[in-house]
């Protein structure tokens, strides 16, 4: 088999430090191919002529392992030609180089804790913002030279333990060094852009930034973050009225109606959010606010609205006794997905509409102006939301319902254009 495999710029200035550096930290946006050049690097090293090495590539969990890192190196094996060259064992998820000897081994920290005091030539952690400190040092501790990766959606330890100390490199790469990524990725990056700024065209610096030019706070940080590899600016209100949403008097004449997301509650309360297609825009409706809602008495209030049994009503999926009990009387109900990251998707999805909110939804109303993003002790942006203020109900409702409905037609769309469900 011909080799497909190609390296990137990143990987230039990833091999370079990689000489003279004990800890190579790889700060990177979408696409800059952080996780592909450093594999590639492990690879490398692997079918070398150096013998007795352990090269480990770690993820907080297995799913995170498989779903990223492990899919990747097995396709740069097959695309490099030599996937054949190592002897595998799929259940331990290790790679030994038949001629070399030399090992590479995937594991997880929430399923091979044992392995973590293990001795190791190499480590890769990838994802490192996903672990905690003290879980970094037991494994750096054991390791000749440490490689790391991770969008930088917020600070954490790299940056208050270990930036500015003697032998930490961190290089900073974003999509510009990844020179063979897709055209439509970096559209939808470019996107991320053009709904930051009200100019997105100004070249200087200072001025693209200033305060006056700035058109959504969201948006500034997924361009940070993801575009630019730079630390998230996350802060504040996740919404914002007249930036993020508006508000109208009542729902319009034409307005079509989509379907519903529900989120459960009993001491805390049962949201129903239900969601018009208008024109251009995403009407949102509360439709239901309340605590103490039994399955019986859910049941019961949608039953006396033809619109919700109209049309799928989408679920939290982590009531499933509830979901059943719901479909058992006969009612449109069903799971959304959730999964990791799936707060921050069903988020971007809210914001890549333009969204419209009755007056009448007051509940709602309150709880977008309080909805904020989580400090810790500090004052310090945790770049998620904060849970412990219970200002999510119905935002978690219609997140549910952006899921379900509205995932294929943000998906199938263009960046750059309006979406449009």
């Amino acid at each position: 088999m011909a080799n497909t495999y190609k390296t990137t710029e990143t990987f230039s200035l990833l091999a370079k430090a990689a000489k003279v550096s004990p800890v190579v930290i790889l700060q990177g946006g979408q696409g800059s191919s952080k996780t592909t050049s450093i594999l590639q690097l492990f690879i490398f090293l692997a079918i070398s002529n150096r013998k007795d090495l352990i090269l480990s590539i770690v993820a907080d969990t297995m799913p995170n392992l498989k779903s990223n890192a492990l899919r990747v190196f097995e396709k740069l094996l097959r695309d490099m030609g030599i996937y054949n060259q190592f002897d595998i064992n799929k259940q331990d998820k290790t790679y030994i180089h038949k001629k070399s000897g030399n090992l590479i081994e995937f594991f997880s920290v929430d399923t091979d804790a044992s392995r973590l005091g293990a001795r190791r030539t190499h480590l890769y952690v990838n994802e490192a913002s996903e672990i905690k400190f003290e879980t970094y040092l037991a494994l750096a501790g054991r390791s000749g030279q440490t490689f790391m990766d991770y969008n930088p959606k917020a600070e954490f330890w790299v940056h208050t333990e270990l930036q500015g100390e003697p032998g930490i490199d961190i290089i900073i790469v974003n999509y510009t060094h990844n020179e063979y990524l897709p055209k439509n990725e970096v559209n939808m990056l470019l996107w991320y852009k053009k709904k930051a700024y009200k100019d997105p065209t100004i070249k200087d610096e200072r001025k693209l930034n200033a305060r006056e030019n700035i058109k959504s706070k969201y948006y500034l940080n997924k361009w940070k973050v993801y575009g630019l590899g730079l630390l998230g600016v996350a802060e504040g209100l996740i919404f914002e009225k007249y930036s993020d949403y508006n508000t109208i008097e009542e729902l319009p004449s034409g307005a079509k109606y989509i379907g519903a997301g529900l989120d459960f509650g009993f001491s805390h309360v049962t949201a129903i959010v239900k969601l018009y297609r208008y024109n251009e825009s995403i009407v949102l409706k509360e439709a239901l606010f309340r605590s103490g809602m039994t399955a019986k008495t859910l049941a019961a209030f949608i039953m006396t609205d033809k619109e919700l049994c109209s049309r799928v009503i989408a679920a939290d999926e982590s009531r499933p006794e509830m979901i059943a009990e719901l479909q058992a009387e006969g009612l449109p109900v069903d799971a959304a997905k959730k999964g990791k990251g799936s707060v921050d998707i069903g988020l971007d999805l809210m914001h890549s509409f333009d969204l419209l909110v009755t007056e009448d939804s007051e509940n709602m109303l309150t709880e977008l102006s309080k909805y904020a993003y989580a400090t810790d002790k500090n004052g310090r942006s945790l770049g998620v939301p904060d849970k412990a203020k219970d200002v999510d109900n119905s935002i978690d409702a219609a997140r549910y319902g952006f899921r379900y409905f509205l995932s294929l037609a943000a998906n199938n769309l263009n960046f750059g254009l309006k979406r449009v469900a």
